[in-house]
Order: structure tokens, then C-alpha cells, then sequence
């Protein structure tokens, strides 16, 4: 069970991990990524006016803290990004020595000698499309020795690439994707086609199909997202009217339309929860809603949409928002009902399942949410601004009864969580910016709801 409950008056201790560079100046910590029992990030520093970037590894001790590499900082590099494990190796998008500028795909195990580039010498990978992994083959968009972007299949197995087109103009680099049959679905750079690659020079085929609707394909929101039936498209962006549309790969169907209040609305999310697609977004106005869709006409609906017009109650302010996550099969948001205040909603895709968690500050007052972080086990970490210790922190499984306050401490951010361990981004006068961490109990049911803030 938990300890017992920390006041504002008793703010946690926070624990200093590891002083990375070493003095007042501290480190800047970014990139933050759980893998198995061990947390992996970056720490940049300034070394005789360049700065060098370091992937560290850490269980959440001093003495199991350890850099991996150090990367001199190159413009338009990756250092750390889009990091993601294929039969038990850290893949990652790193910075490009040979050119000195641009990214290649690295591989770690985690020792400085055990981390190696893999992907094509002289060739850079474009920042700017996340590789696809099909199989355990990686679609990766190249600049390189020729003129536009070329398509090649980095084998994960035998770190030999294959060209499937070079060069390659289908599509804007940004332009939008979803998997769809066991291959990789994308807009053409005009938005009036698809294309199919499945990560060979054969599958790679363009797809016209009838009655697609018209695509803005302008880089903003995401417009595609997989489904177990197919995919789920929102055409024309955020422009008016609101339309959902789904795709199997061989027709097309309008699923439903909803008029706004604006031209245009403003996204906050567009993603999948469980096995439904859930679209957040509000406007200029008080207007917002929350729609759900599981690819079939009878399964697309609203689960929240106010109209300034009939009931300003629910919205979602601009710029006072929290990026929402999604942990396990929930999504958690902060939204404004006009009772309660900007405070933490979840869903599950349904209008049952979407609620209220609990009222952090009692009233029509915000709850002054700045960050969440989904945990392993379906649980959520909300950070809160709290003018009396300077952070809030709290604990929630989704219901009002499994929701409590772990700890007050100074401002600071919250990055990562291991079993018994938080790691936090802080500063302290004699070592700067650095990587500390909270103690608090294993992740067990809480066995009670802390009073909450008057």
C-alpha cells in the first residue's frame, strides 16, 4: 500500500540520480524512453563551446546510471529519436558522422562498443518520416547522392539495404500513413491517391480509388489511422464540415459528418484507444467535442460536442490544454465541463466510459494540469502546478475511488517511471539541471482518495 499522504506543507525529498555534468551548469535532459527495467534518454552539455549530446541508461540508481555514447551535436541531426525495439534491440535514429549533418538508424545494446550505425554510409535519413517497420523490414526515406528522396528496405536482420525507388516523389515526406494489410499505407503528395508498400520493390504500388474523398495533406493533423478493419480517415483536415471516412484498401465509405461552428477547427488528438479511433477538438469559441468511430457507419459517434449557441459548457481551451495520452486502453485529457474547471477526463471510445476522473480543485477552478504520463499497468501520473509547494503529483487508474496524491515537491517535470522509482527533471543550485528521481512505493492499488484541494 502507499505511505502515508503527503501535504503541501511536507514537499517529497527528491533525489539526485546522477550529476552528469558536473557543477553549477547542469545537463539538458530530453528524449525519454522505457525499456524493460531501465529508463534511456539524452543529456546535452556544453564542452568548450560545442555542444556534445550523451544517451545515458538508468534503473533509477547512482551506480546503475551509465552513459552509452557520446554524439558531437551536428545540425539537422537526429541524437536520440523514434526509438523502438525489434526482437529484444534498441533501434534508434541517430546522428550521421560520415556527412556530418542528418540522421542514420542506429543499434544498441546498450555499451558504448555495441552501438553502431547501420543504415546506408553517405546516406541520410529524412527526419521528417518516421521509418516503418514491416516485418523486420525498415522503410526508411533517404536523402542521399541524388536529387529528391529515395525509398529503401533497411533489413534489421542482415543491416543490408534494398532500393525499392530512387529517386521517389509519391509523397511529401510528412505526408500522412497508416498500416493496412500488413503493409504501409500513404497520400500522394496531392492527396487524390494512396499508396501501398509492404517493404519491397514489388509492393509498392499506388492505389486509386473510387469516391476518395479530398485530402489537404498540408502536414498538420494526422488524417489516416489503423483500425483492425481498416482505416480511419479525416479528410480536409480541420476544415469544415467535420467528415470521417474508412478505408479497407478497396473501396471507400463516408462514416458520418458533423457541421462546426468555425471554418476551422483546431485539433488537440486524433488517435486509437483500444480498438476505436477518438478525435478531440475545439475552436476559437467554447465549442469543442469528442468523437469515436470503430470504421463502421452504425459504430461512429459523439461522446462529447458543445454548441456556444445551445450549451457553452464543455470545452477545450486553447493554449491551456495537456497533451493527452493513452495508456493501456484509456485515453486521459483535460477538459472544461463549466462546472468543475479545466480538470483530467478519460475514455475508452465509448459515451460510458467517458467521464470526469475526479475534481483535483473543488469548484469551478482549473486544476492547473501540465503534464501526463501513462504508466505499464493502464495507470496515469498527472502533474499539477500548485502555488503553495510548486508541484502537485497524482496517481489515477480512471475512477474518482482509485485516484490519489503521491507527493508535493518544487518545480520540476516528470519524465519517466520505473516499479518504485520516478525520474524527474530538476535543478539544484550546486549541480544545475539535472536527472533526480522520487522514491515512491510499487505501483500498488491505492487504499484510499486523498482529500482533494478547496
Amino acid at each position: 500500500m502507499w505511505a502515508s499522504t503527503l501535504t503541501a506543507a511536507e514537499p517529497a525529498a527528491l533525489r539526485l540520480v546522477a550529476d552528469l555534468n558536473p557543477g553549477p551548469g547542469g545537463s539538458g535532459l530530453m528524449n525519454f524512453y522505457v525499456w524493460g527495467d531501465q529508463v534511456w534518454f539524452i543529456a546535452a552539455r556544453d564542452q568548450g563551446g560545442k555542444t556534445l549530446a550523451s544517451i545515458y541508461r538508468s534503473d533509477g540508481s547512482t551506480a546503475g546510471t551509465h552513459k552509452v555514447k557520446d554524439f558531437p551535436w551536428q545540425t539537422g541531426s537526429s541524437i536520440f529519436d523514434n526509438p523502438f525495439v525489434f526482437e529484444n534491440r534498441l533501434y534508434f535514429q541517430g546522428p550521421n558522422a560520415a556527412l556530418g549533418k542528418g540522421s542514420r538508424v542506429w543499434v544498441t545494446d546498450g555499451t558504448e562498443a555495441g552501438t553502431q550505425p547501420i543504415s546506408e554510409d553517405g546516406k541520410d535519413v529524412c527526419d521528417e518520416y518516421k521509418p516503418v517497420l514491416i516485418g523486420d523490414r525498415l522503410v526508411l526515406s533517404l536523402h542521399g547522392d541524388y536529387h529528391g528522396h529515395g525509398l529503401v528496405a533497411l533489413n534489421l536482420h542482415s543491416g543490408k539495404t534494398e532500393t525499392i525507388a530512387v529517386p521517389f516523389d509519391g509523397w511529401e515526406d510528412y505526408t500522412d500513413g497508416a498500416m493496412l494489410n500488413g503493409g504501409m499505407l500513404k497520400l500522394d503528395s496531392a492527396g487524390k491517391a494512396f499508396w501501398s508498400i509492404d517493404g519491397t520493390r514489388a509492393g509498392l504500388k499506388k492505389l486509386t480509388l473510387p469516391g476518395l474523398p479530398e485530402f489537404d495533406n498540408d502536414g498538420g493533423i494526422p488524417q489516416l489511422l489503423s483500425l483492425p478493419n481498416g482505416v480511419l480517415m479525416l479528410p480536409r483536415g480541420c476544415k469544415q464540415p467535420l467528415e470521417w471516412w474508412h478505408t479497407d484498401g478497396k473501396s471507400v465509405v463516408k462514416l458520418a459528418a458533423w457541421p462546426w461552428s468555425k471554418t476551422e477547427i483546431f485539433p488537440h488528438w486524433f488517435g486509437r484507444v483500444g480498438e476505436r479511433g477518438v478525435f478531440l477538438a475545439g475552436d476559437h469559441t467554447r465549442h469543442c467535442g469528442v468523437w469515436s468511430s470503430d470504421g463502421t457507419a452504425a459504430g461512429t459517434v459523439v461522446l462529447i460536442d458543445s454548441d456556444p449557441y445551445k450549451d457553452a459548457t464543455f470545452s477545450l481551451p486553447l493554449g491551456r490544454h495537456v497533451t493527452p495520452v493513452v495508456s493501456v486502453d484509456r485515453l486521459y485529457f483535460t477538459l472544461d465541463d463549466g462546472e468543475h474547471g479545466l480538470e483530467l477526463w478519460t475514455s475508452d471510445g465509448t459515451k460510458r466510459g467517458t467521464h470526469l476522473v475526479i475534481d483535483i480543485v473543488l469548484g469551478s477552478e482549473d486544476a492547473e494540469i501540465i503534464k501526463l504520463l501513462p504508466l505499464a499497468d493502464g495507470r496515469v501520473l498527472a502533474q499539477r502546478e500548485n502555488a503553495e509547494s510548486g508541484t502537485d503529483l497524482w496517481l489515477t487508474d480512471g475512477t474518482e475511488d482509485g485516484s490519489r496524491r503521491l507527493a508535493t515537491f518544487n518545480r520540476a517535470s516528470i519524465e519517466a517511471a520505473l516499479p518504485g522509482v520516478i525520474f524527474v527533471n530538476s535543478a539544484e543550485h550546486n549541480v544545475g539541471q539535472e536527472l533526480f528521481a522520487l522514491d515512491v512505493p510499487a505501483f500498488a492499488a491505492p487504499d484510499k482518495v486523498e482529500k482533494r484541494v478547496k
